[in-house]
């Protein structure tokens, strides 16, 4: 209940968040400030908020009870054992298990023979006819078990099929005859989508068995797993750490850890098997902090990151209500874990990410209306402190503004100048990372992948296109740095000339998309060489490999662009609203002028309206506190008589 808690507090977190967008969108709107450019980005990051979801990924090899670990965390009160893991009954492929509201409740099935194709898993994912649908309903946890059998489904085929398919090697004959059949499994991929109300928060679990399907399925090594907020290696104390164990830790566990955006633990399931009725309970206790310590030892992580528990205790537990069990299954400790550490490490992620996005847009129209409400001001204090009975100051108040309108429109004109400069760099710096010249490079040399019939032949192929996507990234990176240099320049020049340093340009930088992909297609030569991609036959092996790490790099490259066109677009956004904002205090103050050097009786009469133009301007202010309070998550909101404003408005009154 605990992870429940926390998971449906972080989605209504999210959803302040989106409130927050959708206030901001109507104050623009409101006031006449909103442009295409500035919707765009705002609906964009309503539409990731949204769609963000939190995956944790279960890796382990067959046996270890991965499964019971996902139906004791998150399915015990269904009262059954929904997904199948009995003895001699596990899952065979990976499997997805979310809530899809547009589509239902369903579980789809895709053929064991599609690993023979070389189109990648997120395509066939767009092909809904290629996969078996079984309907559930959510309703009756028995019918959902039922179909859930499907998950462990297998099959006898020829030892020339399983070859094929990559589902035998001669590592795995027991004897010194070959057999003549093999059991496989019938599915490769399975994706279960049901209204429970963690999968309703945005919960997404990923359930990968196996050492096999690790080593033929690229997509699951380099996209999926390093996608998930958090991965579990899961073992069994009974076991200890085998070398297929080892195997998979090492080629494709490992590399997940350091990252700020992903937790790796170990499970160290099954210590009920250390449980003895003859041993006493401090004994038991230094039994499994032996098999923690030598754990830690053999995959060098520190201890704390191992969490030792017994899942089909906790699940027993948890269906019988029976709190001494729970306790002793230790379950509370891993989920502990994915509360705190997970939960609250993704939405300090997200939290930065929304504060970088929306928090500048809303902080950059703050400092306008602080910017306006202080000019205001200060316009009060001239005209209360103005000697209606001398014309001198008046005209010397009015020369002074006509000296600020010509500096304003040669500030103007210089700006325009600097516009063009930026749009030009801008239009190089799209161009450069431009969706259409990525997929024209990827097309060619695809085109000469698929020419090639040589294994060596097509990893020369892949280390091309690499090379080049490679050096359209480090190009793009120096393009966006020089185009970053020019926007810092034009706004030091305006700070000097015109006074404008309370307003900052967006900072932005895509070189972290540079490591990213330069380690992603590290991971996919270490998948090639593993020892678990050598059971598929090669050429296959480097076909799914290549459409895998392209696929990705295809995703990460039109994101660099959208996120660059989103920075572009706004870059000078700041600079043009306090330019009209200028502009419209300097129209207003020559007016007041005029109006009390022509007739002084209506000074009283231009204090009142400029009191009155106040007022809302204030309102704005703390509209717009109240906006950024939401999206800095403070509790409260600004107080009127003590946020920034009561100065002015005392001054006002």
């Amino acid at each position: 209940m605990q992870f429940q808690q926390q998971l449906q507090a972080y989605g209504q977190w999210k959803n302040r968040l989106v409130e927050a967008i959708e206030q901001y969108r109507a104050w623009l709107k409101k006031y006449d400030l909103s442009t295409t450019e500035v919707e765009e980005v705002l609906v964009g990051m309503r539409q990731n908020l949204e769609t963000e979801r939190m995956t944790i990924a279960f890796v382990a090899e067959f046996s270890r009870g991965k499964t019971e670990l996902i139906n004791a965390l998150f399915f015990s009160e269904t009262g059954v054992r929904l997904l199948p893991s009995t003895p001699g009954r596990t899952t065979m492929c990976p499997t997805e298990i979310f809530y899809d509201q547009e589509n239902g409740s369903y579980i789809r099935l895709l053929a064991i023979e599609s690993r023979l194709d070389s189109a990648s898993m997120s395509e066939y994912k767009e092909k809904q006819d290629s996969w078996l649908q079984i309907d559930l309903d959510p309703s009756s946890p028995i019918q959902m078990q039922e179909a859930f059998q499907e998950l462990v489904a297998v099959k006898r085929v020829s030892l020339e099929e399983a070859k094929r398919l990559g589902l035998y090697h001669e590592d795995m004959n027991h004897g010194d005859v070959e057999p003549e059949s093999v059991e496989i499994p019938c599915w490769r991929h399975a994706v279960i989508s049901f209204p429970h109300p963690l999968l309703q928060e945005g919960l997404v679990i990923l359930d990968t068995p196996g050492l096999n399907a690790l080593g033929s399925e690229p997509e699951l090594t380099l996209s999926m797993l390093p996608s998930a907020q958090a991965v579990l290696f899961v073992l069994a104390a009974d076991t200890g750490v085998t070398k297929s164990d080892m195997d998979m830790w090492q080629n494709h566990v490992r590399g997940l850890d350091g990252s700020d955006q992903r937790h790796v633990a170990v499970v160290m399931n099954k210590i009920d098997t250390l449980w003895d009725d003859i041993q006493s309970d401090p004994d038991i206790e230094k039994s499994i902090h032996s098999q923690v310590s030598a754990t830690a030892k053999i995959l060098k992580v520190d201890e704390k990151a191992i969490f030792p528990l017994s899942a089909k205790q906790a699940l027993l537990a948890k269906v019988k209500n029976d709190r001494n069990l729970l306790e002793k299954s230790r379950l509370h400790n891993l989920e502990n874990y994915l509360s705190k550490d997970v939960l609250e490490g993704r939405r300090e992620i997200m939290r930065k990410s929304v504060t970088q996005g929306i928090g500048h847009l809303v902080g950059e129209s703050l400092s306008v209306v602080r910017s306006e409400a202080e000019q205001l001001r200060k316009q009060l204090e001239e005209l209360r402190n103005m000697d209606v009975k001398n014309e001198a100051m008046t005209e010397q108040l009015m020369e002074e503004t006509r000296q600020q309108q010509s500096q304003y429109l040669q500030s103007v004109d210089s700006f325009q100048a600097s516009r063009r400069v930026f749009t030009m760099q801008a239009k190089r710096m799209l161009d450069t990372l431009s969706p259409k010249r990525i997929d024209q490079m990827i097309k060619k040399h695809t085109k000469a992948m698929e020419a090639s019939f040589t294994t060596y032949g097509m990893k020369q192929a892949m280390k091309a296109v690499f090379d080049d996507l490679s050096g359209v990234l480090g190009e793009g990176v120096q393009v966006v740095e020089d185009t970053q240099t020019l926007v810092k320049k034009i706004y030091h020049t305006f700070d000097k000339e015109h006074g404008y340093g309370d307003v900052m340009p967006p900072e932005f930088s895509i070189k972290d998309y540079q490591v990213t992909l330069e380690d992603l297609f590290a991971e996919g030569e270490n998948f090639r060489t593993s020892m678990s991609s050598t059971l598929m036959e090669q050429h296959l092996v480097i076909q799914k490999l290549y459409n895998a790490v392209l696929a990705k790099s295809r995703k990460l490259l039109h994101k660099v662009h959208k996120e660059t066109a989103d920075w572009s677009a706004m870059a000078l956004s700041p600079l043009v609203h306090q330019i009209k904002e200028h502009k419209k205090m300097i129209e207003q103050r020559l007016a007041v002028l005029r109006k009390v050097n022509q007739s002084k009786e209506s000074m009283e009469v231009e204090i009142e309206k400029l009191e009155r133009e106040l007022a809302p301007l204030l309102a704005q202010q703390r509209d717009l506190e109240r906006i950024m309070a939401m999206i800095e998550g403070k509790k409260g909101l600004p107080d009127e008589t003590t946020s920034s404003g009561s100065s002015a408005e005392a001054m006002a009154s």
